[in-house]
């Protein structure tokens, strides 16, 4: 088993040469990129749609050719060349459905409820206002050093939070301001994203023959890391927002909570930011259950805490696995970060590039050990080691 250094080593110079080439462009391409990241913001949506559909894209693909295997079905051998495309094509007819089932239906229904909540917005602050100082006049009862606890821990929960909704907002003021380039992309996005899907494995395969015999089974290696991180987290967050959303929304109308449609999607939608996102998203509820009826809100405060529970006992651990595993501390403080590096995007991807460059660093470890790990030891050290860490 061999080190990375003398991998590098055992590379003629002149192919030491190309691949030093080819990192000064990347850096170089790179450097664009984040230039004019702004209005590359519909790619990267599309890029990462790509993404998503790629492996219902093969499910489909792969009965589509195993119908035309049948040997009943001879008729339908023609659609072997054309079964990628034709796969593609179905997700797209399915996804256009499930759209025009969405404006048709639910964002009617979603208006009908925002402009009653809308027009309700004064007899809600106010009665909130009045609770409010309801509280303030029970909170200044209490001993000042409890206070003083309080205070001070409601600052910094404030700060953070304040930080990160400054930061997306700024960040979405910023995309939206580019409108003449988002719109052209936006057009430009479906077939992007359908050569995306078309080419994936052909672009796969020229990436691999690009590399080095020496080192591609590293890159092998951390690509499949990656990969299993990112489809963790980007699949996973997205099914968990439609699950909690739909639960929500359904238990609001049970319970009786006005606006129950548009609370759900808002409880969907705060799901996608990690750990403080289902407390941000119970509050508006909570409110308004509030204005209703005080035990109305009690029980919304607790159906809150127990989807939040069963969620992360029993939904996320099997939806996310075991690749994304990061402490609550620390998912605050990237979260920040990832908000003022890049906007909105940066705050919902800072927690996966997180749990990547984690991943990353311990499989570089393992390979430096000594003596070295060899790549499939090294990546089955850091699977095992997440598996630790889910245990604890």
């Amino acid at each position: 088993m061999t080190s990375l250094a003398e991998s590098w080593r055992k590379i003629p110079l002149s192919r030491r040469k190309q691949l030093i080439l080819l990192l000064v462009s990347a850096l170089a391409i790179g450097l664009i990129v984040w230039t004019a990241r702004q209005v590359l913001v519909p790619y990267v949506f599309g890029l990462l749609l790509a993404y998503v559909l790629a492996p219902l894209v093969k499910a489909v693909e792969r009965g589509i050719l195993w119908l035309s295997q049948r040997p009943r079905l001879k008729a339908l051998r023609f659609l072997r060349r054309p079964a990628r495309a034709l796969a593609i094509g179905l997700i797209y007819l399915l996804v256009l459905a499930l759209l025009v089932g969405f404006f048709s239906v639910f964002v009617p229904l979603l208006i009908d409820q925002g402009k009653a909540l809308w027009a309700a917005r004064e007899t809600i602050w106010d009665f909130i206002t009045r609770f409010g100082e309801d509280l303030i006049r029970q909170y200044r009862l209490l001993p000042e050093q409890i206070r003083v606890q309080i205070d001070d821990n409601l600052t910094k929960f404030s700060n953070q939070v304040g930080k990160i909704v400054q930061q997306a907002v700024g960040g979405t003021a910023v995309v939206i301001s580019y409108t003449f380039s988002l719109l052209l992309a936006i057009l430009i996005i479906p077939f992007w994203t359908f050569f995306m899907l078309l080419d994936s494995e052909k672009l796969g395969q020229t990436l691999v023959r690009s590399i080095p015999i020496s080192i591609r089974s590293d890159a092998l290696k951390i690509a499949s890391l990656v990969d299993a991180v990112f489809a963790s987290y980007l699949r996973g967050q997205l099914f968990l927002a439609l699950i909690i959303g739909s639960v929500s929304t359904i238990f609001f109308g049970i319970a009786g909570v006005q606006f129950a449609l548009i609370l759900g999607v808002i409880a969907g939608v705060f799901e996608l930011v990690p750990n403080i996102g289902p407390i941000l998203g119970a509050i508006p509820a909570i409110l308004v259950a509030l204005v209703q009826k005080p035990t109305l809100a009690l029980v919304v405060a607790i159906y809150a805490v127990v989807i939040q529970q069963v969620e992360n006992i029993f939904i996320t651990p099997r939806v996310l696995g075991r690749s994304v595993q990061l402490h609550p501390v620390l998912v605050m403080v990237v979260l920040v970060i990832g908000s003022e590096v890049g906007g909105l995007i940066g705050l919902f991807l800072a927690p996966v590039v997180t749990a990547v460059l984690r991943d990353l660093f311990r499989y570089f470890y393992f390979r430096l050990d000594d003596p070295p790990l060899s790549p499939s030891e090294a990546l089955a050290k850091v699977w095992e080691v997440q598996a630790f860490d889910v245990q604890v």
